[in-house]
């Protein structure tokens, strides 16, 4: 071809081999001539990225993600540094034609276009010709950009980079804490810029890129720019969500450093985390995502069960332990650590859900959504305020592994009582629920949420990877936390003295009071928990047996280990209550020792040997020492122990 003009935009792009490359070649020295035409930037670039836009979107998710052969030609053209180049190459100023920065705009969206396109070898591939190429720096920049959209554009890029292209994979710990940090400020930041942005005369322009229409009236764009605005809250978090949540699992060391390189990251996700729910937004998950990535930065390895020992726990404790203690430590410094947690759970128990469903009604009318959200999108409301709470519960429950350590005070280990025995309480099935009353409902979808999730990246990319943030649902997690609240208290011998205060001891939640937590630490009380223990126990079992049927391996592993981990914390209860609850918690070694086993099982089946190892090893340790009055068929301690043999044994084949 002997010219590249704006008018030939399609034969040059739709070019075959050699030619393709070649006008691909030609072009992208023309885009950064120093006095190019910026209309010709700006629709070349358009065209580069609808071009990779539709191969997303008409990509069939089970065929393997691959570049196609434009993708191809780009990547081998040097798109990266060619259009990072266009992006950095003019500073806004007013004077500029729009033209200009749309053209950026388009060149730095045209990149997360074709990551999305490629494998995992190509997206590593591009995702490094870009950071040579200063993505990162670019995008921290342009949060603070004269554009609202290059904000915006700034927080989907990282997003793309963390969630579909392994940017956690390499990045440094400061670097990780950079980022969290960047997002989680931009997060708290509000819409106010946003609004004033389509309501100035010289950036209201923008409101065709916000709403994908020309000539929008500065009001509409102002009344509809929140919602475009909160949209990228969510991915902004999401960010630093697919930073953490990575195959395999980040060691517990990278997450300390990065607290180390930056505690306030969590003083900043305790904020995100209470975020009001926005009326122009009614459907938002900032709130729960916060909750996940702080559940990410203090979750247990894969192969540990909190509480359960095992003849390899030297390596873990002298590893992976000590990271995670000091990470604790890094949380019960902060200010006020103990009432945020609280407040996520207070903030979630006062909102109003007819007032959320009222604004689901109002956000087209209101705030110009281009569809209303559906039932659907409201029911996923009361399930990621579901997965806040078990977040929270799961916090909890690890810091009581470290409260010596960290010196969380009585007070405190008390503040969290309340919570976690209101938690701990009956859930109606779905048979119960009285269909004339949508609370009933909402509160089941609430209370039956857990988390089992997988990097994002693994979905698009069709990998088999295990989820590596499991929680189990309240049900299981609060009556843990409550279990795990009382051994603390129990191992100070703080439980018996509980009953004869008279006033409340300094430090005590305003949320809770000196009744509530003699109420909650009543023997009887305790009796009665325990029974309502033994028996969710024995259901997250049984619902591990159905996924295992199903050959739902994953899934039922976290069940056996959920049910493990309840177990566990109700045979330290007895072991620090001198016999006072021993007939009460008489079943739960047995318990341990089967859900134990069956975790074994299930690890085997998958191939993760050292999980086997781990879960077979405690089983039988527990087998050891268990009483006869438990009634432990001595099969099952014989197949424990093969399976322990089988691990070891495919272990050192390794």
């Amino acid at each position: 071809m002997s010219a590249i003009t704006l008018h030939n935009i399609d034969e040059v792009l739709s070019a075959r081999e050699p030619e393709l490359s070649q006008n691909l070649t030609k072009l992208f020295a023309k885009l950064l001539e120093r006095n190019q035409d910026p209309t010709f930037v700006q629709n070349y670039a358009g065209a580069i990225k609808l071009r990779l836009r539709r191969e997303v979107t008409i990509r069939n998710p089970r065929d393997p993600a691959n570049f196609s052969t434009f993708g191809k030609a780009c990547y081998a053209a040097g798109i990266a540094k060619t259009l990072l180049a266009v992006v950095t190459s003019h500073l806004y100023s007013s004077s500029q034609p729009k033209e200009r920065y749309i053209g950026q705009h388009n060149a730095l969206e045209a990149l997360s276009q074709l990551i999305q396109t490629g494998s995992l070898t190509q997206r590593r591939a591009l995702l490094e010709e870009m950071k040579k190429n200063h993505v990162i720096k670019i995008c921290l920049s342009f949060l603070n950009h004269p554009l609202c959209i290059f904000r915006q554009l700034a927080v989907s890029t990282l997003h793309v980079l963390a969630s579909q292209a392994v940017l956690g994979e390499t990045l440094p710990a400061a670097e990780t804490a950079e980022i969290i940090a960047a997002v989680c400020r931009f997060t708290l930041e509000g819409p106010e810029f946003f609004i004033e942005s389509m309501q100035a005369s010289t950036t209201t322009w923008q409101s065709q890129m916000v709403m994908g229409a020309q000539d929008v009236p500065a009001k509409k764009a102002a009344e509809h720019v929140p919602r475009f605005y909160a949209m990228a809250q969510e991915r902004a978090l999401w960010t630093a969500h697919g930073l953490l949540c990575m195959s395999p699992q980040l060691s517990r060391k990278h997450c300390l450093d990065i607290l180390k390189k930056n505690p306030e990251i969590l003083d900043l996700l305790f904020d995100c985390a209470v975020i009001t729910r926005p009326p122009w937004y009614p459907e938002t998950q900032v709130n729960s995502i916060a909750c996940e990535i702080l559940a990410l930065l203090f979750q247990w390895p894969a192969h540990i069960v909190p509480g359960v020992s095992t003849p390899q726990d030297n390596a873990f404790r002298a590893q992976e332990w000590k990271s995670m203690s000091q990470a604790v430590s890094i949380l019960t410094s902060r200010e006020d650590w103990c009432e945020k947690i609280i407040e996520i759970w207070m903030k979630i128990e006062e909102e109003d859900w007819r007032e959320v469903k009222m604004w689901f009604g109002r956000v087209e009318a209101d705030y110009h959504a281009f569809k209303s959200p559906d039932d659907d999108a409201l029911d996923e409301v009361f399930q990621h305020r579901g997965g806040s709470r078990i977040t929270m519960l799961r916090l909890v429950s690890t810091l009581t592994h470290a409260a010596e350590s960290c010196g969380i005070t009585n007070a405190e280990i008390e503040s969290f009582l309340r919570m976690a025995y209101l938690a701990s309480r009956k859930v109606k099935s779905l048979d119960e629920i009285d269909e004339d009353k949508p609370e009933d409902r909402y509160v089941y979808l609430e209370r039956v949420e857990d988390i089992f999730r997988s990097p994002v990246y693994t979905l698009s990319l069709n990998m088999q990877a295990d989820a590596h943030l499991q929680i189990a649902d309240e049900s299981v997690m609060g009556p843990t936390a409550l279990a795990r609240l009382l051994v603390v208290l129990a191992q100070r011998k703080a439980l018996d003295t509980i009953q004869g205060l008279k006033k409340a001891p300094n430090g005590l939640s305003s949320s809770t009071s000196l009744n509530h937590v003699q109420q909650i630490t009543n023997p009887d009380v305790i009796r009665r928990f325990l029974k309502i223990a033994l028996q969710r126990i024995k259901a997250y079992t049984e619902n591990g047996r159905e996924r295992a049927r199903k050959s739902d391996n994953a899934y039922a592993k976290a069940a056996f280990t959920s049910a493990a981990e309840l177990a566990a914390a109700l045979v330290a209860l007895d072991n620090h209550t001198q016999g006072q609850y021993s007939k009460d918690i008489q079943g739960a070694r047995k318990e341990l020792a089967v859900a134990l086993g069956n975790a074994a099982e299930m690890a085997l089946r998958d191939k993760h040997w050292q999980q086997a190892l781990y879960f077979g090893s405690g089983a039988v340790s527990i087998a050891e020492n268990i009483p006869a009055s438990e009634q432990l068929d001595a099969s099952v301690v014989a197949k424990n122990r093969r399976r322990v043999e089988q691990a070891r044994a495919a272990a050192s084949d390794k």
